[in-house]
């Protein structure tokens, strides 16, 4: 089904209000069903063209079924955004077969690269598509600071990311996705110059959670993460301790009502799965790397005081092999990733955005700032006294 022309300016709405909320569809589907009877009215969707426009039996609601297509479509309206071909960098997307299924990922590239290229992982949130994430990811950045940015696609749109949700698929299915990725890495190597040693991971929320999933099972493979209002998955805190260092960068709002910052069921339900605490995250992480001192805090400039937030930085000291712990806790932000400038996201949905630093560019930053993964030494005391 086309949309039409006549509901031009509703569709695009639409595309901010859907496309670019971060929950999965069942997610966004209880957010916009605030009195809870299964199905969306016109008041609660604010956008009574848009739906007609899905209202497929023509009952006056949304259900459950005609949210899914709606978003599906307002998603692949977004991800057509292409690259025009005098653009400085190069977008191209790929697939391969992992466990029998189809997988596909997107890559966007310098056209004049230097050097060995660091790898910049972006994992997209829940209902979401690589693709569709590119159309608004780091783009002319890769090639101002000469990196690869990827953003590979979830299988039936969410990642498995140890939290054994009972509402996802790929979790229920056991999908191996960290397999998924190591494969994407060696695929990467056969195309471009890759850094192995600067191999990153960042996402938002369901792609943040897989963030930390990575940094518990692939830390021989990345450098550093940097999750976005994603935290660790409950069922992996007993048995945290990643292969190697590895370096965190965390972005989280303290009124964040769908990934709860004192931990808990992911949007207050348990068949979402459940996440630590951030501070009590945190400690683990600390305790990995080596970390015992104090951080640095910091406030960062007020930049839009009409969005409700601010943001307060704390840098840990350095810890085992030169690995970096930071966290932006942005007080009164909720559910989204913090830019400068752009459209306000409803507040009722996701919470407040913060306009007062643009949080891709925070994220390179410190990628850019974190010391290359550092082979396993022998000299390491803990092997050492394995092998006595």
């Amino acid at each position: 089904m086309r949309i039409p022309i006549i509901v031009l300016p509703v569709v695009l709405y639409g595309l901010a209000l859907l496309a670019n909320q971060t929950g999965g569809l069942a997610d966004r589907f209880a957010r916009l069903d605030r009195n809870g009877d299964e199905k969306i009215s016109p008041q609660e969707l604010a956008a009574p063209r848009l739906l007609r426009t899905a209202d497929a039996d023509a009952d006056g609601f949304l259900r459950r079924a005609e949210f899914s297509a709606l978003s599906r479509r307002l998603e692949a309206g977004r991800s057509d955004r292409k690259p025009s071909a005098e653009a400085p960098f190069a977008e191209t997307a790929h697939s391969l077969t992992v466990d029998g299924r189809e997988r596909s990922y997107v890559v966007q590239a310098p056209k004049e690269p230097r050097g060995t290229l660091p790898v910049v992982f972006v994992f997209h949130g829940g209902g979401g598509r690589g693709a569709g994430l590119a159309a608004r990811g780091y783009r002319e950045m890769v090639v101002k600071e000469s990196f690869l940015a990827v953003y590979p696609s979830g299988w039936k749109n969410n990642w498995n990311d140890g939290r054994n949700a009972a509402r996802i698929i790929s979790q229920q299915e056991g999908v191996d996705d960290v397999k998924f990725v190591r494969t994407i890495v060696e695929d990467l190597a056969k195309r471009h110059k890759i850094d192995r040693s600067r191999v990153f991971a960042t996402g938002v929320s369901n792609g943040g959670i897989f963030s930390h999933f990575l940094a518990a099972k692939a830390a021989d493979l990345f450098a550093g993460i940097a999750p976005v209002i994603g935290g660790l998955a409950e069922p992996l805190a007993a048995g945290f301790n990643p292969s190697h260092p590895i370096s965190l960068l965390v972005i989280q709002g303290d009124a964040d009502p769908l990934v709860p910052i004192g931990g808990g069921p992911i949007a207050r339900s348990d068949r979402g799965g459940r996440v630590m605490a951030t501070n009590d995250m945190l400690k683990l992480y600390l305790a990995h790397n080596g970390i015992a001192g104090a951080p640095e805090i910091t406030q960062l400039p007020d930049a839009d005081p009409n969005d409700g937030t601010t943001t307060e930085v704390r840098r840990y000291p350095p810890g085992r092999d030169g690995v970096r712990v930071e966290y932006y806790l942005v007080k009164g932000g909720g559910h989204t990733m913090p830019t400068l400038g752009g459209t306000r996201q409803r507040e009722t949905a996701v919470g407040k955005t913060s306009h007062d630093f643009d949080g891709l560019k925070a994220i390179w930053e410190f990628f850019r700032s974190c010391p290359p993964r550092m082979a396993r030494r022998e000299a390491d005391p803990a092997t050492r006294r394995a092998k006595l």
